[in-house]
């Protein structure tokens, strides 16, 4: 590795959330690029046209996912002195020292993405992206893996197969973009995560929660990962009081809120909305549920209270 590595964004939307993933790099003095274009070559259209939707998401968002890998796959061309990169989402805060951290943890794969380690029995087959180190030979292996996969009869079977996993378990998901990079991961060697504490440094795969590559792995204040600043730099804590150095916090979700004030050190108060937007969507959930009871006990009542057709004794109709 000559060069200090690119951190590259696929964000079309100037937001709020992409102003901060702007400022947190320059803060960081890491090279960021941000790919605002949506136009796509043939790759994709061929993609596009051959796609099977086995999602819970809409269609268009499942679409607009897989989309950002053609777009850095043109840019790649476009621009062959970028032989690697880091692709990161814009609800990402990068902190100083990302890129030589992850330099040294990558060693000589052409991909790592983030996951948490499976330990239930149930393995979702997902490989996320928003943080993610790739060359630009990984890049273009898994488009062609994409659009290999989405054409063949047992690259489709292969993704029905792992959406009926979801249906059968009645959850949310199913065949995503991080179900490909899980299989072409698998496929390809290159499953070393990204978000694994390495030389007491850690990319954070979701601040929502305490689990990072490993379930209860840091601290909880509030709603989120216990954030502290420690001279200056800015450290999660173990399940055992350790000080871990973090270099991207992943704030997904509602917690795009919490992105400022985790940006700018003010950390109580990081952990006093996270907290609030914790219960917001515990009293969500919780109403849904009731809903659903409600809705499921009123249609039982209903069919309770419908009179059974009669029958003809020779059972023929007259």
């Amino acid at each position: 590795m000559t060069q200090a590595l690119a951190f590259i964004v696929v964000e079309d939307r100037q937001n709020k959330t992409l102003l901060q993933c702007r400022e947190a790099a320059a803060r960081a003095q890491e090279n960021l690029v941000v790919l605002a274009g949506t136009d796509t070559g043939y790759a994709y259209e061929h993609f596009r046209k051959a796609y099977v939707h086995l999602s819970s998401n809409t269609p268009a968002f499942e679409k607009i996912c897989f989309r950002r890998y053609f777009l850095l796959a043109d840019y790649l061309a476009a621009n062959p002195e970028c032989s690697e990169f880091v692709l990161i989402d814009s609800d990402v805060l990068l902190f100083r020292g990302a890129g030589a951290h992850i330099a040294r943890l990558v060693g000589k794969a052409d991909f790592s993405g983030s996951f948490i380690r499976p330990t239930d029995g149930w393995n979702p087959c997902e490989i996320s992206p928003h943080v993610s180190y790739w060359t630009a030979a990984g890049l273009r292996d898994f488009v062609a893996c994409v659009i290999e996969t989405y054409t063949t009869p047992a690259g489709v079977a292969r993704l029905r197969e792992i959406a009926e996993r979801f249906a059968l378990r009645n959850m949310r998901g199913g065949v995503s973009d991080m179900t490909l990079l899980y299989l072409w991961a698998e496929a390809s060697g290159n499953t070393a995560p990204i978000n694994r504490v390495f030389d007491g440094r850690v990319i954070d795969h979701n601040i929502n929660g305490g689990t990072n590559h490993l379930p209860g792995e840091f601290r909880v204040r509030g709603g989120a990962k216990r954030l502290a600043f420690i001279d200056g730099q800015p450290c999660l804590q173990t399940a055992g009081g350790d000080a871990v150095r973090v270099l991207a916090l992943h704030f997904q979700g509602a917690a795009k809120m919490a992105m400022p004030h985790a940006l700018h050190g003010r950390v109580r108060t990081m952990a006093a909305l996270t907290w609030a937007l914790r219960m917001a969507r515990r009293a969500r959930n919780n109403a849904h549920g009731i809903a659903s009871r409600t809705r499921r006990l009123m249609d039982g009542l209903r069919l309770a209270g419908v009179p059974s057709a009669k029958v003809p004794a020779d059972r023929k109709a007259p």
